[in-house]
């Protein structure tokens, strides 16, 4: 009987160990959700950047100014873009508005791109307001046969509850495959994505930061 009584009492015991073990394990997934961390955010929002600068064929003029606008909006009103390759000019885009523009006129003379930010490394600022992220950028542009691969820094400034893209930078590294010439960001000189995209197109119609490390991409539907 004694025994019969105790083994009731251990297996009650056991459940609502089970029970709370769960509880915590639920508490734990909802603060995460409801609470995600600056690390998190940061890379779901480089992953929904490249989803919205990859596209396909045939956009209408509509969706190439209403998706330009949406890859626009991932940068800070006064962000800037430096692109430093070997052996081609240093090449700046200052500002969303020129951010926009610029997209524009690449949706408008590519057949079509897709986009990967792979092996994305965050460093958070103590006062998670501003964080740096570098990663590879890897792209394909329809009818190329070479890849795009290309050392990025992103610098992100957090605004309003969202993190905004202030500054990027390409890394120099002993090796590359960047974007071929005819579709660099250069705005002098009548090449790249700059004179030459709009003449084609017209033709054709900090403070100490903790590391975070992750090897994981994310990868892009079937266009940019």
């Amino acid at each position: 009987m004694a025994n019969r009584r105790q083994g009731s009492v251990m297996n009650r015991w056991f459940w609502r160990t089970i029970i709370a073990a769960a509880l915590v394990v639920v508490a734990v997934w909802l603060y995460s959700v409801f609470f995600p961390s600056p690390e998190r955010l940061i890379r779901a929002r480089l992953a929904q950047l490249a989803k919205s600068a990859s596209f396909g064929r045939n956009e209408s003029p509509v969706a190439i100014l209403a998706n330009s606008q949406r890859v626009a909006n991932f940068f800070t009103a006064d962000v800037e873009i430096r692109v430093d390759l070997p052996g081609r000019s240093a090449a700046t885009l200052s500002g969303r508005e020129e951010v926009r523009e610029r997209t524009m006129a690449v949706r408008s003379i590519v057949g079509g791109l897709q986009v990967e930010f792979l092996d994305i490394n965050l460093a958070i600022a103590p006062d998670k307001q501003s964080a740096e992220a570098n990663l590879t950028l890897k792209g394909r542009i329809a009818g190329e046969k070479d890849l795009i691969v290309q050392e990025l820094k992103f610098l992100l400034n957090k605004i309003e509850g969202d993190w905004k893209i202030k500054r990027v930078e390409t890394v120099k590294t002993l090796s590359f495959k960047a974007w071929p010439e005819k579709y660099s960001l250069s705005s002098s000189g009548g090449e790249g994505w700059g004179e030459e995209a709009v003449s084609t197109r017209s033709k054709r119609a900090a403070p100490p930061l903790t590391i975070f490390r992750h090897s994981s991409k994310h990868s892009i539907g079937p266009t940019f």
